[in-house]
């Protein structure tokens, strides 16, 4: 089934109409196997919103980072910041719900803490140019017992710089603060909830994703998939 969810911005009278689909009762952004729009009523245009689909970009694990802050590489292992050695943030971006992202962060494999896993994430930058970020999805992991490794708040920034002065803070602009979409557990390898961006305006060729909070305790903060709907 096919319909519509609209998100209003009272304070620049614009609304945003998406298509949709509604499976199980679960209401989802169309799937890129349907053509998906987004009309902006604010000034009378519409625009092809599609799925970002990786190619052959790098995505760059990072830790010890917050908005507006350098970048810190994180690195494979099982100390402090590191990830866990197959499990980077490059499993997000492979469409499949079952591998994940486990990024240590302060901590080390084997310890648990509430802020294991805060402050890292990724940057990427799209081969495609430069996009507007409309909103997106995150994937939970898959195992049973991941629930208090899932995201919780996490920021998104753009940039429209290059090479190395992408680990700059100074580089990025903040475009998102808020729920990564799992305020209701959604179960394991499934989706949480479309996550809009307010007032969508600006092409970056490059995001930078940060988590800010997980669930619970645990040695890590983990996700499966992030999914960037773009025109």
């Amino acid at each position: 089934m096919i319909c519509f969810t609209a998100n209003y911005f009272d304070t620049t009278h614009e609304c945003l109409l998406f298509f949709a689909q509604l499976n199980q009762g679960q209401l989802r952004l169309a799937s890129n196997t349907v053509n998906t729009t987004v009309y902006s009523f604010g000034n009378n245009s519409n625009k092809n919103v599609t799925l970002f689909q990786q190619t052959n970009e790098n995505v760059y694990d990072i830790w010890n980072t917050t908005a507006g802050s350098d970048s810190i590489y994180a690195v494979s292992g099982y100390s402090v910041g590191s990830y866990y050695p197959d499990q980077p943030a490059q499993a997000a971006f492979d469409g499949n719900l079952t591998t994940v992202a486990c990024n240590y962060g302060p901590c080390s494999y084997g310890s648990e803490s509430q802020t294991c896993g805060e402050n890292t994430g990724f940057y990427l930058t799209m081969n495609s140019g430069p996009k507007v970020l409309t909103g997106f999805y995150t994937g939970s992991a898959s195992e049973s017992w991941t629930r208090v490794r899932d995201p919780m708040t996490i920021t998104i920034e753009g940039s429209n710089s290059n090479g190395l002065a992408l680990t700059l803070g100074s580089s990025w602009t903040l475009i998102y603060n808020g729920s990564a979409g799992f305020i209701t557990d959604p179960g394991r390898s499934a989706w949480g909830t479309l996550q809009l961006i307010l007032n969508p305006s600006i092409a970056f060729a490059s995001y930078r994703l940060l988590v800010t909070s997980k669930e619970g305790i645990e040695s890590c903060a983990s996700y499966s998939e992030i999914l960037f709907f773009m025109y």
